[in-house]
């Protein structure tokens, strides 16, 4: 793959530069059709209130206007269009260049119990991830995504080196509100239905909110039985279920607290899907699983005012969560079938101050999570473990105005983890553990300068921090030991809201140093990179560039060395990371024809990247570019919208595997479909 260097790519950013010279700043007031302004967006992921004109961290917001209308079918699905972010099947997403599974992916997830580098964050609570991302599909009465890239230790502490996801739903309300929706997209048949109902129980005190969701369908794979061995599940089926209840009480004008409860199951044909290189025209699956996640999230979260300059924020949530899958073979004596359960506790408690003051403000906080996991294999492949991990945090930020314009901000997290894993391979003969006991610091901090009314500047330094583990080498027949990641990320940020508001633009650059990266070797086995640096930009514009026409576009520009991989990996010297295209841009456009109808047209690239650290050539997949369309019509209660994905139907490559001997058939994951469908919905 040639070697793009960024400075050469420049002149692409002057194409969102040109998007506020041609917006129609002379309007004085915000038309109806308007995006919302940037300082009014507020962003909440990390730990505290602010703007998303003030967020120095490179983040990207979706609203829910892009996230209920089934256009996207899974949270994944939803933040593929993000710069600098790369999507894979069964995968949480890569964010600059770096695997967001990272060395949790697969078997390595069961053999050492590693966390991933991306976090996905529900309302505030963590969710696990084992293996394969599965469990998120299904959007339905979300608020907002917030998409983080660059480390977010010093906010979440664990399995946030790389970045984190969090998604925010919505909450009770004191007026009644209802909704329903019925949608159905032609790829194999999904239909989805969905509703809502949220009103008072005592007035101005009490209120309740109460969602459900089903999807139900099948995938494209084109799975056929052995004859030997007829299947007893589904080869093709995908069904989802998610039922959610929150209580708000209000007390008193100081007090709120907001009880949630939720259920969440997945089954079916989902995790990592490929297809044989040589049937992926045809979509022929390369294996068969049927997957099953089940989780339930009982959350607490009290809010009380102390006084007008402090208050305190308390998080308690429980979960237990249960993750597995069945194979299917030629022979039943080949199948594998695989269960992990866990329960996880979450505490955090956070105390605000100087919430009335211009000169210091910020908050202190407790963070406390502990895990207890219990797995097994059967079948052809035979296992089992158990783990215990604790991790204790005490963390905090201050913002202290040096002057009118000038504003510090030091942010620092001090985190205790512990780690006890069993794990036994075929009944004794390998038995092998993990006992790690490590306090971390990390800590962050920004300079902001608000040059105008309508810009901020910032720079800023944070430290990522993934832990240490361990991991069964299949062809060695040996458990061995890695050692723990770290990242210091130099970034600057401009943040600017022009023409009263229709026009936003937002752009960071970024240079990251990895010392210890983690990473997978030929052999299949992780091994510690000792030197690994990444630069590039991300930028986002959106403006009305007429009264009835939105603009938005989103540009990422990526280079990422290898610069020294240890004795143990030589033969990635001076390489790219894998899943780190060079460039990634969105594009997309919406007329509003009257208040009612609206049409959009959007598109996003992926540059090619590297399927490996070897930068092999067969393994390089990308280099690709999918549109959408969609047609809304709103009323005063319904609301229809149709919708288009990957129009021009093109069959594209997110993971190429090549024939080789371990792997004699090859395998592909591909982009999917074209697929049409169409939702209704009725609100009160």
């Amino acid at each position: 793959m040639y070697k793009r260097h960024l400075l050469s790519k420049a002149v692409s950013l002057s194409i969102l530069a040109s998007i506020s010279a041609t917006a129609f700043s002379a309007e004085e007031k915000k038309d109806k059709y308007a995006p919302q302004a940037m300082e009014n967006v507020i962003v909440i992921g990390e730990k505290t209130e602010r703007s998303l004109k003030e967020t120095t961290s490179s983040v990207s917001v979706i609203t829910e206007e892009n996230l209920n209308n089934m256009q996207h079918l899974s949270i994944t699905d939803a933040v593929s269009n993000i710069s600098n972010v790369v999507v894979l099947s069964g995968a949480t997403p890569d964010i600059r260049g770096v695997s967001g599974n990272g060395s949790a992916t697969g078997f390595n997830s069961f053999s050492g119990g590693a966390k991933t580098r991306v976090s996905t964050l529900i309302d505030g609570v963590t969710e696990p991830f084992v293996a394969d991302l599965t469990g998120d599909t299904g959007l339905w009465d979300l608020e907002q995504i917030e998409v983080f890239r660059g480390p977010q230790s010093t906010s979440n502490g664990r399995n946030s080196i790389a970045g984190s996801v969090y998604i925010k739903t919505k909450d009770p309300s004191f007026d009644w509100q209802g909704a329903a929706r019925v949608g159905f997209r032609n790829q194999d048949g999904y239909v989805d239905t969905a509703g809502m109902i949220s009103g008072p129980i005592v007035e101005d005190t009490l209120a309740f909110r109460i969602t459900a969701q089903q999807l139900t369908g099948d995938t494209i794979s084109n799975a056929k039985e052995y004859e030997d061995n007829p299947a007893d599940f589904d080869l093709n089926e995908l069904e989802t279920q998610r039922l959610k209840g929150k209580l708000l009480w209000t007390p008193t004008e100081k007090l709120k607290t907001l009880l949630t409860v939720s259920t969440n199951s997945e089954e079916g044909n989902t995790g990592r899907i490929y297809y044989t290189l040589s049937g992926a025209d045809d979509y022929e699956p390369y294996f068969y699983r049927d997957m099953d996640t089940e989780s339930t999230t009982t959350s607490l979260k009290v809010d009380y005012q102390i006084s007008d300059d402090i208050s305190i924020e308390v998080l308690a949530a429980y979960m237990d969560y249960q993750w597995g899958f069945d194979t299917y073979e030629e022979t039943a004596t080949g199948e594998q079938h695989v269960r992990m359960d866990e329960q996880n506790t979450t505490i955090d408690a956070k105390l605000n101050f100087g919430l009335t003051s211009e000169t210091l403000h910020g908050f202190i906080g407790f963070a406390h999570f502990e895990r207890e996991q219990d797995f097994y294999s059967t079948g052809s492949t035979i296992y089992n473990g158990d783990d215990e991990s604790t991790s204790t945090a005490v963390y905090g930020e201050i913002t202290y105005a040096l002057s009118d314009r000038l504003n510090l901000i030091s942010g620092l997290r001090v985190e205790n983890e512990e780690q006890n894993r069993d794990f036994d391979f075929f009944n004794g003969r390998i038995v092998a553990g993990l006992d790690t006991d490590e306090t971390i610091t990390l800590p962050k901090i920004a300079l902001q300068y608000d040059l105008t009314e309508d810009t901020v500047m910032s720079a800023s330094v944070r430290k990522g921090y993934n832990a240490a583990g361990g991991a069964l080498n299949f062809s060695a027949s040996d458990y061995y030991y890695y050692d723990e990641e770290t990242v210091n990320t130099y970034e600057l940020a401009v943040r600017s809201s022009l023409a009263n508001g229709t026009v936003s633009l937002s752009g960071n650059l970024f240079f990251n140093d990895y010392s210890g990266y983690q990473a997978l070797s030929s052999s299949r086995a992780i091994v510690n990179m000792d030197d690994v640096e990444s630069y590039g930009v991300e930028v986002e514009a959106v403006a009305m560039l007429t009264p009835q026409l939105e603009l938005r576009a989103g540009l990422g520009l990526l280079e990422t060395e290898i610069k020294n991989a240890g004795a143990d990996y030589e033969d990635a010297n001076d390489n790219e990371l894998n899943s780190a295209p060079n460039v990634t841009a969105s594009l997309g456009t919406k007329y509003w024809f009257s208040e009612a109808l609206s049409v959009g047209l959007s598109a996003n690239y992926v540059g090619e990247y590297y399927g490996d650290f070897t930068n092999t050539e067969e393994r390089v997949a990308g280099g690709y570019s999918l549109a959408r369309v969609n047609l809304n019509y709103d009323m005063e209660n319904w609301s229809i919208a149709t919708f288009v994905n990957n129009a021009l139907n093109k069959e594209e490559y997110l993971t190429v595997e090549p024939v080789s001997g371990p792997i004699p058939e090859g395998y592909v994951a591909i982009t999917d479909p074209r697929n049409i469908g169409i939702s209704a919905t009725y609100r009160f």
